[in-house]
C-alpha cells in the first residue's frame, strides 16, 4: 500500500490490504508483561492461521479522520481478502470514497484505483511475509490487520507488545469471544477472538493514543474459510486497457489504524 502514484491514489492505497491486524512490529516481546490467559489465546489464534495455508475473509472496517475544522468523523470500508500461502494474497475493497484492487502473484505487487483508472505495479519478492516487509520498509506502507496473514502471526502480534491483559467474553454481533487488550509505544490495541473450536479474529479496535484526538481503527472480521479454493486468476489483476500507469510512491500518513511503517 505505498508509494508512487497519483494524488487520488496516494489517499487510498494505504487503506487497501486491510487483512486484519495492523501495525508493523518488533523487539521488546522478552520484556513485555501479557496475562498468561490472553497470551495463551492470542496465541492459539495465532496458530490455527499460520496452519491454514489457502484462506479468504471479509472486513468492514471504519476509520476515523479529522476534518480541517478538528471534528473527528468515520470513513467506512468493505474488503474481501483472499491468501494463499506462501505467495499469494489479493484484496478488493469498497468505501465510502474509494474503490480498490490489490494483488500479489509471488513475482509483482499490482494496484488498481477503479474510481481513479490509474494503476501501479512493483516487482516484489517470493513470499508474503517478504513482500509485506517490502512494501512496508522500501515505500512506507503500514498495511492495517496484516499480522494476521503473516506466517507467523503470534511473532509479528507481540514483538512490540509492553502489556497484554484478559477482559473476559464478550459478543461481536451474534458470535460469543474473548476481549483481550494489548499496550505497545504510541498505540493500545484491543482484539476479540471466537470462543470454543474456532479461534479466529472477529474483531479489532486500534487507538493511535499520542495523537490529540486518540483516532481508532476498528475492524469487523466475518466469512472466515481456512481452506478456501481459491482460484489462480484471484492473484492476477489486469487493469483494463484504458486505465493509466502511475508509479508507486511513499503516501502521507493520515487516519487511524496507520502507523510509519517500522518492520
Amino acid at each position: 500500500m505505498h508509494r508512487a502514484y497519483d494524488a487520488g491514489m496516494k489517499s487510498r492505497f494505504r487503506y487497501l490490504l486491510a487483512l486484519v491486524l495492523c501495525i508493523s512490529l518488533s523487539a521488546f516481546a522478552q520484556t513485555a508483561a501479557i496475562d498468561p490467559k490472553a497470551d495463551a489465546l492470542l496465541k492459539q489464534m495465532s496458530q490455527a492461521l499460520a496452519d491454514a495455508k489457502s484462506i479468504t475473509f471479509d472486513v468492514h472496517n471504519t476509520a476515523d479522520e479529522v476534518l480541517p475544522n478538528g471534528q473527528v468523523v468515520q470513513a467506512a470500508r468493505n474488503q474481501k481478502v483472499s491468501l494463499r500461502r506462501p505467495d499469494r494474497c489479493a484484496s478488493f475493497v469498497i468505501g465510502d470514497r474509494d474503490e480498490m484492487k490489490f494483488a500479489y502473484d509471488g513475482k509483482q505487487v499490482v494496484m488498481y484505483n477503479v474510481q481513479g483508472k490509474t494503476w501501479s505495479a512493483v516487482d516484489a519478492p517470493a513470499t508474503v511475509d517478504e513482500t509485506m516487509d517490502m512494501l512496508a520498509n522500501k515505500y512506507g506502507m503500514t498495511l492495517p490487520l496484516v499480522d494476521l496473514v503473516f506466517s507467523d502471526p503470534y511473532k509479528d502480534l507481540t514483538a512490540r507488545v509492553r502489556t497484554g491483559q484478559y477482559l473476559g467474553t464478550g459478543y461481536v454481533l451474534d458470535t460469543k469471544c474473548h476481549h483481550l487488550a494489548f499496550r505497545q509505544d504510541g498505540v493500545d490495541w484491543q482484539i476479540w477472538i471466537e470462543d470454543g473450536d474456532n479461534p479466529l479474529p472477529r474483531k479489532v479496535v486500534i487507538t493511535q493514543k499520542e495523537m490529540p484526538t486518540r483516532p481508532q481503527f476498528t475492524a469487523i472480521i466475518s466469512n472466515w474459510n481456512l481452506k478456501a479454493d481459491i482460484p489462480d486468476d484471484t492473484f492476477n489483476l489486469k487493469p483494463p486497457a484504458d486505465a493509466k500507469k502511475v508509479e508507486f510512491s511513499v503516501p502521507t500518513p493520515t487516519g487511524a489504524g496507520e502507523q510509519k511503517a517500522e518492520r
